[in-house]
């Protein structure tokens, strides 16, 4: 207890060093940039943009508790990315080859900024041939580690600030559906070995079952080792779309997909720092299974039942204004408006003719998302009631999004078999 506990101050430590990083400031900048992008849908849906300030500042508090997290669990299996040799730095060229890689990818697809697509190409690089000189189990068990740590942050965090839109599917047909776009900077500490030498100060002694992951690639032996806490700058994305749920129910089922994932992933580095053949297998696996999760992921949107289409009868409601009168009476989205002060609402026109002698005591007929059947009340004797603040699902929207959910990669992949 009092090794790990000696631990965890290092890596505390090591976090507050990284804030002096210029690499991590850059990371945060590019997080901005990415927010800003994203607040002209906010706008033409909403009439009015969040604060991209407003969702850094979330991110990057979340980014550093689940940094900490990370750490912890890489520091407990052990990790190790590249040797630290006798006379020369820190070795932190397996990173640059990651961010290089995946910001290279970027130019193809945003989500490719991903460190499972880098990781795994550094990693085969490095199997295939010899180069860079890297942990390529290292490599692949930090990726796995980061999407467990994002499985987490998508599963508290993912649904925050979803922007409701109107979608077009492949079949013609217009739905509302929510997109989702969380970005999350994270203080990463990874470990380094280095060879043993005297005079090298404080030292941790670790139990003898550690590392869990060995130093696959370095060429030493564990006596000969010991190892450096070495914080590095991560950027974690996360970008969906939630039709056939609730953007809190689509983040969930991502959040635990991505679980098993990354579960999957640690897994085969384990062992693959026992038997060689799994490395091969974990480093084809990172990039692959990843993509399939996602193309699963946007299929199962793209064809499925879509909750917040037009209904037969009433108005189906797709998003709540904060503070308004349908918020305040706990209308929900995927809500059906049946009825006003027993009035048939089956058009938009028909409830804002309603409203329009801004009443002063309202109930509504609603049918929840499950089916349940309930009536909702709200007064207001001194203003009355002009509009519920209420998205409405219209039976012909004049501004949608197309849908197009292809992947890059496996269109390429498609392309070069037949060539």
């Amino acid at each position: 207890m009092v090794t790990f506990l000696k631990v965890s101050e290092m890596i505390i430590v090591s976090i507050g060093s990284l804030i002096l990083n210029p690499l991590f400031w850059i990371v945060i900048g590019i997080a901005y940039v990415m927010y800003n992008k994203n607040t002209y849908a906010e706008e033409k849906m909403l009439g009015y943009k969040i604060s991209p300030w407003t969702k850094l500042k979330n991110s990057v508090l979340a980014g550093l508790l689940a940094g900490l997290l990370g750490s912890g669990v890489s520091v407990f299996l052990g990790i190790t990315v590249e040797q630290y040799g006798v006379n020369s730095g820190y070795g932190t060229s397996g990173i640059l080859y990651l961010w290089m890689i995946a910001l290279s990818l970027s130019l193809f697809n945003l989500r490719y900024l991903c460190f499972s697509y880098a990781g795994g190409i550094v990693a085969l690089m490095n199997l295939i041939f010899g180069f860079p000189s890297i942990n390529p189990i290292g490599i692949i068990a930090l990726v796995g580690i980061l999407h467990l740590v994002e499985s987490l942050l998508i599963w508290l965090d993912g649904f925050s600030d979803a922007v409701p839109v109107f979608l077009k599917r492949k079949d013609g047909n217009i739905v509302g559906g929510y997109i989702m776009n969380r970005i999350w900077p994270l203080p990463m500490m990874i470990l380094f070995a280095m060879l043993v030498m005297e005079g090298v100060g404080d030292s941790v002694s670790m139990p003898d079952w550690w590392p869990i992951i060995g130093e696959s690639g370095l060429g030493l032996n564990k006596n000969e080792l010991m190892y450096v806490i070495q914080p590095i700058p991560v950027l974690l994305g996360y970008g969906d779309m939630a039709i056939t749920k609730t953007p809190e129910k689509r983040c969930r089922d991502s959040a635990l997909g991505l679980f098993i994932y990354s579960i999957i992933l640690i897994m085969l580095a384990v062992a693959g720092s026992r038997i060689h053949i799994f490395t091969y297998l974990a480093a084809i696996f990172a990039p692959l299974g990843h993509e399939l999760l996602i193309i699963y992921g946007q299929k199962t949107e793209e064809r499925g039942k879509a909750i917040f289409d037009v209904p037969e009868r009433g108005l189906k409601v797709l998003y709540c204004f904060k503070g308004f009168v349908g918020a305040k009476m706990n209308i929900e989205p995927g809500d059906i408006i049946l009825a006003i002060n027993n009035n048939r609402i089956d058009h938009e026109e028909d409830l804002a003719a309603f409203l329009s002698n801004s009443p002063t005591y309202i109930w509504m007929d609603v049918i929840k998302l499950n089916g349940e059947r309930k009536v909702f009340e709200h007064k207001d004797y001194a203003r009355g009631i002009s509009s519920l603040g209420l998205l409405i699902v219209p039976k012909k929207p004049n501004m949608y999004m197309e849908l197009k959910t292809s992947s890059r990669l496996i269109n390429s992949i498609k392309s070069l078999w037949k060539k």
